[in-house]
């Protein structure tokens, strides 16, 4: 340890020099000589090189891990665990084969468990830990402990809430009182008082308020036509988009054209955006993403426009008291309506409608006939793919003599905790893992369907998007119902597909449907082909028909809050 000089690395981590502390420690220490302190430098910097290899990962992973253990559970062991973690997320991301060192950050962290219980840091960097190793519950487990710990606060009141909607054992009724707690924490902002709409406007303004007006995002196939019918009516369409103008497409720019008015609301303030939209003389306002990140639902405890909408891209309350209304359809929220704290107005048929693709569609053989095995597939992301999911796959496969499953997801950093499931059950060739395909190269996305016999839904967290592209590419879809709003959306999508068959009640209802399909291959194709033929007909790609719908409802939404202003 004399030969490490300290000031002359402080002074090179100052400027970000990190190959030459890399160097600096390499060559005059050795790894038996080197402090925890000095191990824990080391990761960082090799993780931090310009140009740095896997190698230098991988021996920057096991430098935080030495120190880990050579501090015996000091300050530097605490800071080690988190840099450990912290790494392997960031190159979970980045796709790397690195991953399954989450598995050796999880030992360490049981390890430390006793040592720092009761530490914010640990706890939180637990929650980022147990999400990428798919433990929802352990997940929400140390949220809870966040919260002991520090009070409720916006941040982790989010991520309680929104962590809820993965897990099978979730109560409604028991999600409603938390969130009776959660929305103290969203203060009312200044607003003007309200007057009743007046009918004698030529038009009623409608605003969508989204961060998610991009390429990337599924819910601009779900307004686009929608948007495009509302200006032939008594509407007139604001786009209020939170999205970073740094991140702005070709989507974005084609929004901007299909709505009346664009307005950007990125960088402004909660209080800036309610003034924006008052002085817009907003009358509807959507919110078209909930509680998840990039929105500003908490503005929603504001009365900012005589009606109030959540839909589309939370399907759950947000409890937030301002809402007036969620958008639901009869499948999707059935006897436990009260159990939201805020009122549904269902829809006749369906929540929403798809666009469809621009590209030609084409009835594909069962892939079956030409493999000889039978093909599953799910392309939900991964955060959906809990423990009882994969158990229910698993078994479904092991029924199914040589049959696989594909899975496809952004989510790297979970790929070896689903690989390490599959190769504990001896299955692990049963498993393909496709990366994410890039947007512009949508085509190359929907053509994966085509090798697929069969698509499989996650629950209780059930599909959307990928449910409509399975079934426009003719590929039937397996879901199982739930017991609120997110987790019924697969039911309702099939109902309004005529594929209510699809449907089970039970994890042994869903492997029986599995199973069946698999060893009657002629009564798929049979529902391969009536979808093929039929779907674009149903509710689901019926957007004309829909915006109908949304349009009477928005009409009977706002002579029912109209009462509430003179």
């Amino acid at each position: 340890m004399s030969d490490v000089n300290w000031s002359k690395l402080k002074k090179l981590l100052k400027e970000k020099r990190y190959s030459e502390i890399v160097l600096d420690i390499e060559t005059s220490t050795t790894e038996k000589t080197r402090s925890s302190a000095l191990l824990n430098l080391l990761g960082i910097c090799r993780a931090s090189q310009k140009g740095k290899t896997d190698r230098d990962i991988k021996y920057s992973l096991n430098d935080f891990k030495n120190a880990f253990y050579k501090d015996n559970f000091g300050e530097i062991s605490l800071e080690s665990l988190c840099n450990h973690i912290r790494l392997c997320d960031e190159m979970g991301r980045e796709e790397s084969d690195l991953v399954n060192n989450l598995l050796t950050s999880e030992k360490m962290y049981i390890e430390a468990e006793k040592k720092y219980s009761k530490n914010i840091k640990y706890l939180t960097y637990g929650v980022d830990l147990y999400k990428y190793l798919l433990k929802h519950d352990k997940r929400i487990s140390k949220i809870e402990e966040v919260i002991n710990l520090k009070s409720l606060d916006e941040t982790y009141g989010t991520l309680y809430t929104t962590s809820q909607m993965y897990l099978n054992n979730w109560d409604q009724k028991n999600f409603k009182e938390f969130q009776k707690e959660f929305t103290k924490l969203f203060k009312p902002l200044k607003a003007n008082k309200l007057a009743n709409t007046q009918k004698s406007k030529k038009k009623i303004k409608i605003g969508f308020l989204s961060p998610d007006f991009k390429k990337s995002h599924s819910i601009t196939y779900f307004i686009q036509n929608l948007i495009k019918d509302l200006k032939q009516t008594n509407f007139e369409t604001y786009g209020l988009s939170l999205l970073n103008i740094k991140y702005q497409d070709e989507t974005t720019e084609k929004f901007k054209n299909l709505f009346d008015q664009w307005i950007d609301l990125e960088g402004k303030s909660n209080q800036e955006i309610v003034n924006t939209i008052q002085n817009l003389s907003v009358d509807i306002l959507i919110d078209l993403a909930g509680l998840w990140s990039a929105n500003r639902a908490s503005i929603f405890n504001t009365r900012i426009c005589p009606l109030q909408i959540t839909w589309l891209g939370f399907n759950n309350s947000t409890g937030l008291k301002e809402i007036d209304y969620i958008l639901a359809d009869v499948n999707t929220v059935k006897n436990e309506e009260k159990d939201y704290g805020t009122k549904i107005y269902k829809l006749p048929e369906i929540w929403n409608s798809h666009c469809g693709f621009e590209f030609k569609r084409v009835y594909n053989d069962l892939p079956f006939k030409k493999n000889n095995y039978f093909t599953f597939g799910s392309f939900n992301n991964f955060m959906k793919i809990n423990d009882e999911v994969l158990n229910t796959w698993i078994k479904i496969l092991k029924k199914i003599e040589n049959s696989k499953i594909i899975l496809k997801s952004s989510l790297f950093v979970c790929e070896d905790v689903i690989k390490k499931k599959f190769e504990e059950e001896g299955l692990i060739n049963s498993l393909v893992l496709i990366k994410k395909t890039k947007r512009n190269n949508f085509l190359s996305h929907l053509n994966i369907y085509d090798k697929i016999d069969l698509c499989l839904d996650t629950f209780p967290f059930t599909g959307v998007t990928t449910t409509f592209e399975a079934l426009w590419k003719n590929v039937p879809v397996i879901t199982k119902t739930g017991h609120n709003f997110n987790s019924r959306c697969g039911e309702s999508i099939l109902k309004n597909a005529n594929m209510s068959n699809f449907i089970a009640t039970s994890c042994d209802e869903y492997i029986e449907k599995a199973v069946f399909y698999a060893h009657n291959i002629d009564k798929l194709e049979i529902s391969r082909k009536k979808l093929f033929d039929r779907v674009l007909e149903t509710p689901l790609f019926d957007t004309k028909s829909f915006s109908i719908a949304f349009y009477k409802a928005l009409n009977n939404m706002l002579n029912l809050v109209n009462k509430n202003y003179k």
